[in-house]
């Protein structure tokens, strides 16, 4: 069972979604999570004997990661906005690209006493709630994150990914150089790559809702100059043709 939180509207410029999972999985499962651009921390609570939680950010993906699962599964997740974890926390999110880390190393973003205070928690809403309330906490304390940058992020998104970074820059009033530097320490990726992320997620709602087969009338609607670069972008984020989600 997977299921999504809203969090507490105060926290809605920085957090996107809680979500949590949850059931039993007889034999070994695959599950593919697909780069979004954002990045989680992810609590995994082990009901098995002898095992310890544990919790980790997922960073900035830029390619499928590829999971297994069997036995009890109860995980329950952060999902950050872009830029919004840097937010909480002074290291550079880029150091966490494409690496899945403990959380516990990482300076300033959860203290000893949030864990102690999670492991008593048993009930979803508990979680969810203390998670709110923590969070809550550190909003008088917060770092700033620049404004230009979340103003890239929505242009990016409004343009479906179709703009260049180049147009961004120059809307948002940054040297290119400059831009590139602060969106990859924001973010954890480029701010190219970012829109071909937006681009490929589109692309892939857009394949999901079409009846026919037809790559190419998908490609061009979200900005491919033809179908063979939707499959590219495809194989390179999901490591599947397109047929695979079709």
């Amino acid at each position: 069972m997977y299921h999504e939180y809203k969090p507490d509207i105060r926290l809605t410029p920085f957090v996107e979604t809680y979500w949590i999972t949850v059931g039993f999985l007889e034999k070994a499962t695959p599950f593919k999570v697909l780069p979004d651009g954002c990045a989680d921390i992810v609590f995994t609570f082990d009901d098995d004997a002898g095992n310890d939680n544990s919790v980790e950010i997922v960073g900035t993906m830029t390619a499928a990661l590829n999971l297994v699962f069997s036995g009890n599964v109860r995980m329950f997740g952060i999902r950050f906005r872009p830029a919004g974890i840097s937010a909480f926390t002074r290291v550079s999110v880029e150091e966490f690209t494409n690496y899945r880390l403990d959380a516990t190393l990482v300076e300033t973003l959860l203290d000893r006493h949030f864990f102690e205070v999670l492991q008593q928690k048993h009930t979803v809403e508990d979680v969810v709630c203390h998670v709110d309330n923590y969070l809550i906490s550190k909003l008088p304390c917060l770092y700033q994150v620049e404004k230009q940058i979340v103003r890239a992020v929505d242009l990016i998104y409004l343009a479906k990914g179709q703009i260049s970074p180049v147009e961004i820059a120059s809307e948002v009033c940054l040297c290119q150089r400059h831009f590139e530097r602060k969106f990859r320490a924001a973010i954890g990726i480029s701010p190219k790559t970012f829109s071909k992320i937006v681009r490929f997620k589109n692309a892939l709602k857009c394949l999901k809702n079409t009846k026919k087969n037809d790559l190419l009338t998908v490609a061009v609607n979200c900005g491919y100059y033809d179908h063979t670069h939707l499959i590219k972008d495809f194989k390179a984020f999901s490591g599947e043709a397109p047929s695979y989600f079709k």
